[in-house]
C-alpha cells in the first residue's frame, strides 16, 4: 500500500514523539494542490511539527519530483522520487496517498466551530469547543482561486494544512474538494490583504498573488495568546476588570464591655454580694480588671473575673484544677448536650469549647491526655460538671446569649459578657452585657447589611446575578476592640476572640447573601462580592470599640466577549490592524500590542522554570481582578514550535495538578513546584512515560487578599482568601461563561490535553476553627466539620455513577492503597493517627455524620459518594468516559510557616508521588477504533 511507504517510515509505531522529518524538494515551477491534502495527512499523523518541509534541515527523508510519462513512486534509501505525467496527475496522486486508509476515521467527538478569527488557532489547538474530549475531528475545505495558484502560495498553504492536521485525531479528506466540509477557508484575490470571518465556519483570506504567501505564512505560524503569541491578545486586553467605586460607607462605635460592666454594676442597688464577672480578655487584663473593680466597688465581698470566650476551658485551667489538693490521676468532664430545637450547635458544642483542655492538662499537670475524658448528658442542668478521681469538684453555667442566624430561623447560643451577683450560694442578679464582638456583629447583621441590600441593584429576574458576576465588588470591614489573642503552646493552637469574629463576619455574610438569593430568586447568591475583615487589636479594655465599613460597587456591564471579525495585514504580510465587535460596538485596534495584564510570580521558581526545555509556560486566563493565571506543561522536551496536547495524551498518560485554588492553604503551590523541579532534575525518565500539567496558583486574587491580611495577623487562617475575590467557590462556575477567568483554566487544560488524572491539592485548618455566632463550630454551609484537623493529610476521591463506575472505583481503591503504603512508617502516618484521635475524641464520638472518618491505617481516604463533591464541574463526573481518577488531597496547612510549612509540602509531595507511581505502572493500551489505534480510556490503574 502506498501510504505504508510514507507514513509508516516517517512515524514509527512505538515512538511517543511523532514528528515528521521530511524535506519536500518541490521545484519552483510546480504547484500540485494535492500536496495540501498530503500535508494535512502529514499533520494528522504527527503530534508535533516544525515548518521546515520545504527547507533543508538535515531531515531523515527527502521527497523529490521528476516529470515522466507516467505517475509512480520509487525509493532510493531515504529518498522517495515521485514521477509524474502532469501537475494535475501529480495532484490527484498526492491526494490519493493522503486519503489512503482514512475511510471512516471520524469519531463521535463533537465538532469544533469557528465564530471568531482567534478560533483558528485557539488555546487548545484549532477551533472553539464547548466541552472537552480526547478526540477532535477536523473537516476543512480549502478553496483557492486558480489565478492565485503559485508555488510560494502552495507551500504556505501546505503549512496551514499541516497545522490543522496536527490538532486532529480524525480528518475528512480531501481538503481540496468540491464537497462541503465543516469549515471552509477560501483564498481570494483582493488588492487589500486581510483575513475575514464571513460567516460561522467560513474564513476568507484575501490579497494579491504576490502578497498572499507572506500573509498565509503569518496566519499559519501565528500563536494564540495563551501560548505567548499574538493571536487574541487584543481580546484578552478587553477583559472586563471592575474598577470599583464606593457605594456606601458607615462609621460605628460603642463603649467597651469593660465600661458597660462598670456602669451596670454602679447601678446595682445592693453590692454587698459576691460577683462573677465574664469578659473577653486575657488573664492579665482580667486580673487588672479585678483590681480596678476592687478599688471602685469595695463593698463587693468577692470578685471572680472569668473569660467570656472559651469560658469552660479557662475556668477549668484557672480555677477548678488549681483548687485540687495533691496529685490526681483522672479528670472527667461531663458536658451538657449542645443540641436544641432551633439551635445551630451540635451535640458536642460544649466539649468543643474546651479544646484542647486535655493536652493543656497534660502539659501543666503531667497527666496523660488519655486520662482526661468527656461525657455528654442530656439531663444535667449545668453546662459543665468536673470530676477529679471520681469526685465532683465544680459545676459551671457560662453566661449565654442568643443570636439570630442569617436565615431568620436558626439560633446560635454564644458565651457572652456580663455578671452574676450571689448572696452566699443564691443567685440574686444576672445581667448580660453582651461582648464587644456580639454588639458589633448584631449591628452589622441587623442594620448594616439590610441598608446595604437596599443600595444594591438587585434584579430578581436575572438568574446570573451573584452567580456569574457579583452583586457588589467587596465589603471592607474595619473593626477595633480589645479581646483575647494568645498562643497556648499546643501544636499550632491559639485562642483568638478576634479571629473568631473574623470567621463569623466572613462566612455568615456569605451565608446571608445565599439566604437572600433563596428568598428573591429561589437559588443562593453564591458570588455576592468580596468580604474582607480587617480586625485590629486594642490593648486598653476601656477604649471604645469602633468600626468603619466601606462597600464598593460592582460596575455592571453586559458580559460581552470581543469577536475578531477581520484582521488586516501590512505590506510585509504581518498582522497590522484588528477589527472586532464588542456587543454592538466595532473597535479597531493595532494587532501588535502587549498583554496589559500582569502575572503574579508568587514564587521566583515560576520564572526559573521557563528556562527548562521540559517546561512550556501558558497563560490560562485573566482573573476577576485582572491577573494572568499561568499553567505549566511539563513534558519530555518538545523541540517543535507546534504540538498537540490531545495526541501527546494518546501516547502517554497525562496528569494535571491544580494548586493554590484556596490560597490560604499555603503549601500546595510550593509543593507542586518542588515536585516539578524534582521530576525535571532528578527523575527525568518520568517524562518519557507521563505528561504533567500544573496550575501553580489557580486563584491569584485570593492570594493577593492573603498577602494583605497576613501582614497584621500572620498566623490566622484567613478564610477571606479562601474563595475568589467575590466570595465564590469558583469551581462551581467552571464550564460557564462568567467574569471569573479563574474558573476557565482547568476547563482549558481539559480541552487541550484531555488528561487521564486530575489532582486538586488543597488544605484544611491547622488549628481550631471557631465561630460562636454560627453554632461555635465551622459554619452550616459545610456538610462536614472542619472545626479541627482530622488528619495531617488525607485524600478525597470521586467517581461517576456511570458505566465506567466499576473501573474508576477500582482505580480509586488501588491508588488509595498505594498512598496508604507510601505513608507507612512515615512521620505523617504518626501525625495522621494523632489528629484522627483528636478528631474522634472531640467530634466523631458524639456526631459521626458531622465528623466522618474513613480510615485506611496510615491515612484517611474518603471515597463514599455521600462525602465527596457532586457538582457537575468535577472533571470525572463531567467526563466519566475518559477521566480515570479525580482526587483531592487535603493537608493541615492553612497559614503555616517554617518547619510546619516544609512538613506540609513534603506530605503533599509524598501523596502526589504515590499517584504518579501508580500512573507510571499503568501501560498505555491501545484499541482499534474507527480504523485507527487509540488509547483505551478510562485507563485502568495498576
Amino acid at each position: 500500500m502506498m501510504n505504508s511507504i510514507f507514513f509508516s517510515s516517517l512515524f514509527q509505531k512505538n515512538e511517543t514523539n511523532k514528528k515528521p522529518s521530511l524535506f519536500i524538494d518541490l521545484p519552483k515551477d510546480l504547484a500540485p494542490l494535492g500536496l495540501i491534502d498530503f500535508c494535512l495527512r502529514l499533520g494528522f499523523e504527527s503530534n508535533e511539527v516544525d515548518f521546515d518541509l520545504f527547507q533543508r534541515a538535515n531531515q531523515s527523508y527527502t521527497m523529490k519530483f521528476l516529470q515522466h510519462t507516467s505517475t509512480f513512486i520509487s525509493q532510493d534509501d531515504s529518498t522517495w522520487i515521485i514521477y509524474y505525467e502532469s501537475e494535475s496527475a501529480l495532484s490527484t496522486w498526492l491526494s490519493a496517498i493522503a486519503s489512503e486508509g482514512m475511510v471512516d476515521t471520524q469519531t463521535d467527538s463533537p465538532l469544533t466551530y469557528y465564530e471568531n478569527l482567534s478560533h483558528l488557532w485557539s488555546a487548545y489547538g484549532t477551533g472553539e469547543k464547548d466541552e472537552a474530549h480526547p478526540q477532535q475531528h477536523v473537516s476543512v475545505k480549502m478553496d483557492i482561486q486558480e489565478e492565485l495558484k503559485t508555488n510560494a502560495l502552495l507551500k504556505e498553504t501546505c503549512y496551514l494544512a499541516l497545522r490543522l492536521g496536527l490538532y486532529a485525531t480524525s480528518i475528512s479528506l480531501p481538503a481540496i474538494t468540491s464537497e462541503e466540509r465543516h469549515i471552509t477557508i477560501s483564498f481570494k484575490h483582493e488588492n487589500e490583504s486581510y483575513m475575514e470571518l464571513t460567516a460561522k465556519n467560513a474564513i476568507q483570506i484575501c490579497g494579491t498573488k504576490d502578497s498572499l504567501p507572506t500573509v498565509i505564512h503569518s496566519i499559519a505560524t501565528a500563536k494564540h495568546v495563551s501560548e505567548g503569541g499574538l493571536l487574541g491578545v487584543w481580546e484578552l486586553n478587553e477583559k472586563q476588570v471592575n474598577e470599583a467605586a464606593i457605594l456606601m460607607e458607615e462609621q460605628w462605635s460603642d463603649e467597651s464591655e469593660a465600661s458597660y460592666m462598670i456602669k451596670a454594676i454602679e447601678e446595682e442597688q445592693d453590692r454587698a454580694l459576691e460577683a462573677e464577672i465574664y469578659m473577653t480578655a486575657t488573664k492579665i487584663n482580667r486580673d487588672q480588671f479585678k483590681l480596678d473593680l476592687n478599688e471602685k466597688f469595695s463593698d463587693l465581698t468577692t470578685i471572680k473575673v472569668r473569660s467570656a470566650f472559651k469560658t469552660g476551658l479557662y475556668w477549668i485551667l484557672e480555677e477548678v484544677l488549681p483548687s485540687v489538693e495533691g496529685r490526681f490521676e483522672n479528670v472527667k468532664i461531663v458536658c451538657k448536650d449542645g443540641l436544641s430545637v432551633n439551635g445551630l450547635e451540635q451535640h458536642n458544642r460544649w466539649i468543643m469549647e474546651l479544646y484542647p483542655v486535655d493536652e493543656m492538662i497534660e502539659i501543666q499537670y503531667g497527666i496523660p491526655k488519655e486520662h482526661v475524658q468527656f461525657e455528654l448528658s442530656s439531663t444535667q442542668q449545668h453546662v459543665y460538671r468536673v470530676f477529679v478521681d471520681d469526685q465532683l469538684i465544680a459545676e459551671l453555667d457560662p453566661l449565654i446569649s442568643e443570636v439570630d442566624y442569617v436565615d431568620g430561623q436558626k439560633k446560635a447560643y454564644p458565651t457572652t459578657a456580663g455578671y452574676r451577683l450571689f448572696s452566699k450560694t443564691e443567685r440574686v442578679q444576672e445581667n448580660i452585657i453582651f461582648s464587644d464582638r456580639e454588639r458589633f456583629y448584631k449591628y452589622y447583621m441587623k442594620e448594616l447589611l439590610p441598608r446595604m441590600v437596599k443600595e444594591l441593584k438587585i434584579d430578581p429576574h436575572n438568574v446570573d446575578q451573584a452567580q456569574l458576576f457579583p452583586l457588589f465588588d467587596r465589603i471592607e470591614i474595619d473593626f477595633t476592640s480589645s479581646g483575647i489573642e494568645e498562643e497556648i503552646g499546643v501544636q499550632q493552637e491559639a485562642n483568638s476572640s478576634f479571629e473568631a469574629l473574623y470567621e463569623d463576619l466572613y462566612f455568615n455574610t456569605l451565608d446571608y447573601f445565599q439566604e437572600l438569593g433563596r428568598q428573591l430568586v429561589n437559588q443562593p447568591y453564591k458570588a455576592p462580592g468580596g468580604v474582607i475583615p480587617y480586625i485590629h487589636i486594642e490593648q486598653d479594655l476601656y477604649k471604645p470599640i469602633k468600626s468603619a465599613i466601606k462597600v464598593y460597587q460592582w460596575n455592571d456591564k453586559p458580559m460581552t466577549e470581543p469577536v475578531t471579525k477581520r484582521i488586516l495585514f501590512n505590506q510585509e504580510g504581518q498582522f497590522d490592524t484588528v477589527e472586532m465587535s464588542i456587543g454592538n460596538e466595532l473597535k479597531v485596534t493595532k494587532a501588535k500590542t502587549f498583554l496589559k495584564h500582569n502575572m503574579k510570580n508568587i514564587i521566583p521558581l515560576v520564572e526559573r522554570f521557563k528556562q527548562y526545555a521540559e517546561v512550556k509556560l501558558n497563560y490560562g486566563d485573566i482573573s476577576y481582578k485582572g491577573t494572568v493565571i499561568p499553567f505549566l506543561e511539563v513534558t519530555e522536551p518538545i523541540t517543535s514550535e507546534y504540538y498537540s496536547g490531545l495526541k501527546k495524551s494518546d501516547e502517554k498518560h497525562t496528569i494535571v495538578f491544580e494548586a493554590g485554588h484556596h490560597p490560604n492553604e499555603v503549601s500546595s503551590t510550593p509543593a507542586i513546584l518542588a515536585l516539578m523541579e524534582d521530576i525535571i532534575c532528578q527523575h527525568p525518565d518520568i517524562l518519557k512515560k507521563m505528561n504533567v500539567i500544573i496550575i501553580p496558583l489557580a486563584n491569584p486574587d485570593g492570594y493577593e487578599i492573603m498577602e494583605c491580611l497576613t501582614k497584621e495577623h500572620p498566623k490566622w487562617k484567613h478564610h477571606a482568601a479562601r474563595f475568589n475575590a467575590v466570595g465564590l467557590e469558583f469551581a462551581h462556575v467552571k464550564f460557564r461563561k462568567s467574569v471569573f477567568g479563574e474558573a476557565n483554566v482547568l476547563p482549558l487544560i481539559l480541552k487541550k490535553w484531555a488528561p487521564d488524572i486530575v489532582i486538586d491539592d488543597h488544605g484544611i485548618p491547622a488549628r481550631e476553627w471557631v465561630q460562636p455566632f454560627a453554632g461555635y463550630a465551622c459554619p452550616p454551609i459545610f456538610p462536614v466539620s472542619y472545626t479541627l484537623p482530622s488528619a495531617k493529610i488525607y485524600g478525597i476521591g470521586r467517581y461517576a455513577d456511570d458505566d465506567t463506575k466499576e473501573i474508576q472505583a477500582k482505580n480509586l481503591d488501588l491508588v488509595a492503597e498505594r498512598v496508604n503504603r507510601m505513608f507507612d512508617g512515615s512521620t505523617f502516618a504518626e501525625e495522621n493517627a494523632y489528629w484522627r484521635n483528636r478528631y474522634y475524641k472531640y467530634g466523631t464520638k458524639w456526631d459521626p455524620d458531622k465528623y466522618p472518618i474513613e480510615e485506611m491505617g496510615n491515612i484517611n481516604f474518603y471515597r463514599s459518594m455521600e462525602v465527596t463533591p457532586t457538582y457537575s464541574s468535577v472533571s470525572i463526573l463531567r467526563y466519566p468516559q475518559w477521566v480515570a481518577l479525580d482526587i483531592i488531597s487535603e493537608v493541615a496547612d492553612e497559614i503555616v510557616y517554617g518547619e510546619e510549612l516544609l512538613s506540609c509540602m513534603a506530605a503533599h509531595q509524598l501523596f502526589n508521588q504515590a499517584i504518579l507511581e501508580a500512573a507510571l505502572a499503568t501501560p498505555v493500551n491501545k484499541q482499534k477504533q474507527s480504523g485507527r489505534y487509540i488509547k483505551k480510556r478510562p485507563i485502568e490503574i495498576r
